[in-house]
């Protein structure tokens, strides 16, 4: 009857009956105890081109044809929905049932469309690639009832759909063009695809991150590859029979597929510099200390197609294992081995993990008199005495020419900061000195703050050239004896910035830079340029804002005498925290206690008033 017939699928239900759906005259034919039924277009189907069949949880059949879906109660079709009953696409190619009682289809190019309600009043809604699905040609629909999931094979991708119908695409399957899957006992994940068979965890799946399946083709004694839309059978036993090319497969995946108990394993010699070694009696490999090239040649023998993946390392030198697979094994070199014991360790595996088979050889190479003990004592202590005079020698030598250096640097970049506030001093007629005056305290003020005598110098050198930035500044503004419109203000504000520019790009003493470009920054934030606050403002730079600051005040110009030191210093502790740092104020009110600070020559005398010609800075 068969003969010649192109038959879709076989099916067996629960009352071990077979389903044989054909693509021809026969539509769906069932076998019974040599009984033999056919249902056919006449007989109720959408067509006679039946691709498969699925038993419902109540008995009834469902049957996936071109033109639409039927149901089977019994000996005859009690329901076929089509394209008007909401299947805009009527190409059906599987099924399955949700355990509320939804059919689940899977058409060839409608995506899925979930069937709700019971017969006579069915509704139907669509899950397609604007719900998540990569194709809208969906291959395989299978219901995973420990998960309450739905699989989904489409036509370039797998995916999972929850009880929800909420579509998961899993993305880096690194095979697109898959048929099936079927779930072994280990939670295993066994997909049939037009190249083979690709083995991956359900665990790896369901988190969609990376994915590295165990792959067996024909490479591995498969002999066939899965046929497109083909249905294979999965026993209670494990044993799968793949639907095939060229005929049926059959695979037990409960079984590892690698077993590497029988595989075989050696290192029967070396070779040391060409010459071949072989094991003593007791399987240990003695090398002769004056080798310089050592090859360990490994084998394994697996007296059939696979293809296990060996790992193997010399413990002793190696860092780490190297892996390959068995019929990448080659000799592997050593260079230059040091004398002692080694031991050459190789491991076994099956593809998914199962399994694992091991051996070690133990490798001594003699040591040479330089490796000795004593030899390697003498050789140090030789060595370390050498090196001792030496270093001390060229560290001497060195130490002299450095300070040296460091002497003529000190005096250099001394010169160099002294002429230049002479310059800034020449361009300023009405502050002849403050340069110098302002380094003077700056130094004060950095000893008294605890600093050692280097850091003194460095904070001399910075607060020389704090105002270099004046020479940018128009003569006519810089000396104007009135009091400043606010742009010739903003004007004379800029020296910081102009100062900093000019300076940052010193290599030889780049924080010179520091103190000209942040001494008019005030911890409330309120200076410029960049309204810096508290510890933003650098230490030097908050140092010399109090130098600079009291010489403003207390020193006389053309056009007015001095300050009186008293209100001088009351000011300075007025705006302690806000116009300058409270810590580098106090330094100042304690040199100032000590006698500091007073010109000898003061009898008490100098101004009480505010001297504004400059702009206060406290408002």
């Amino acid at each position: 009857m068969l003969t010649d017939v192109r038959i879709r699928s076989i099916m067996r239900d629960d009352q071990n009956r077979l389903w044989f759906a054909t693509y021809g005259d026969y539509g769906l034919i069932r076998y019974e105890d040599g009984k033999v039924t056919c249902f056919t277009n006449a007989d109720g189907l959408p067509s006679d081109r039946v691709r498969t069949t699925f038993q419902k949880s109540d008995g009834t059949m469902l049957v996936a044809c071109t033109g639409g879906l039927a149901c089977i109660d019994g000996d005859r079709v009690v329901e076929v929905l089509g394209e008007d009953d909401g299947l805009h696409n009527t190409e059906i190619l599987t099924v399955a049932e949700a355990d509320n009682g939804d059919i689940v289809v899977g058409s060839d190019g409608g995506g899925i469309f979930v069937v709700q309600g019971k017969r006579g009043s069915r509704s139907v809604s669509s899950v397609d690639t604007k719900s998540g699905l990569r194709s809208d040609v969906v291959m395989r629909i299978k219901k995973d009832p420990s998960r309450d999931l739905f699989w989904i094979v489409t036509s370039n991708s797998l995916a999972y759909m929850d009880a929800n119908y909420h579509v998961t695409t899993i993305n880096n399957f690194p095979y697109s063009n898959n048929f099936d899957l079927y779930e072994n006992k280990a939670s295993e994940m066994w997909v049939l695809s037009s190249n083979g068979i690709h083995v991956v965890t359900v665990d790896e799946l369901l988190k969609n991150g990376s994915i590295t399946p165990v792959y067996y083709g024909r490479d591995n004694g498969l002999p066939c590859i899965a046929t497109a839309n083909s249905f294979s059978e999965l026993t209670p036993d494990g044993d799968l029979y793949l639907a095939g090319t060229t005929g049926v497969a059959k695979v037990n995946i409960d079984v590892p597929f690698e077993s590497v108990d029988d595989i075989k394993m050696a290192v029967p010699f070396v070779e040391a510099d060409g010459e071949m070694l072989y094991p003593d009696a007791e399987g240990t490999i003695y090398v002769p200390a004056s080798v310089s090239k050592l090859t360990i040649h490994p084998f394994v023998f697996t007296y059939a197609l696979l293809n296990p993946q060996v790992s193997y390392s010399l413990e002793g030198f190696d860092q780490g294992e190297t892996s390959v697979r068995r019929s990448e094994l080659a000799p592997i070199d050593y260079t230059n081995l040091v004398g002692g014991t080694y031991h050459f360790n190789m491991q076994i595996h099956d593809a998914m993990g199962h399994g694992n088979k091991e051996m070690s050889v133990r490798i001594v190479k003699r040591k040479a008199p330089i490796e000795t003990w004593w030899f390697r004592i003498l050789s140090l202590a030789v060595l370390a005495l050498v090196v001792f005079l030496i270093t001390r020698w060229i560290y001497r030598r060195k130490t002299k020419a450095l300070l040296k250096k460091e002497q003529e640097d000190r005096l250099f970049i001394r010169e160099m900061t002294q002429a230049f506030a002479k310059v800034i001093d020449m361009k300023d007629k009405y502050t002849n000195g403050h340069s110098t005056r302002v380094a003077d305290y700056t130094a004060m003020l950095t000893r008294e703050l605890g600093y050692d005598d280097d850091m003194v110098e460095r904070y001399y050198n910075i607060a020389l050239l704090h105002d270099i930035g004046k020479i940018g500044v128009p003569a006519e503004v810089l000396n104007k004896p009135g009091k400043l419109t606010d742009h010739e203000f903003n004007i004379i504000k800029s020296h910081s910035s102009l100062g900093y520019r000019t300076l940052k790009d010193i290599s030889i003493m780049p924080e010179l830079a520091i103190g000209a470009g942040a001494h008019h920054e005030r911890p409330d934030g309120k200076g410029y340029p960049r309204g810096l606050t508290g510890d933003e403002i650098p230490r030097v730079a908050q140092i010399i804002a109090v130098a600079d600051t009291f010489d403003a005040m207390y020193s006389d110009r053309p056009y007015r005498k001095r300050m009186n030191f008293d209100k001088a210093v009351s000011i300075i502790r007025e705006v302690r925290g806000t116009q300058l740092t409270e810590d580098v104020v106090d330094a100042f009110l304690r040199l100032v206690d000590k006698g500091e600070f007073r010109d000898p020559n003061d009898t008490g005398g100098g101004t009480t008033e505010d001297i504004d010609n400059i702009r206060k800075n406290q408002k």
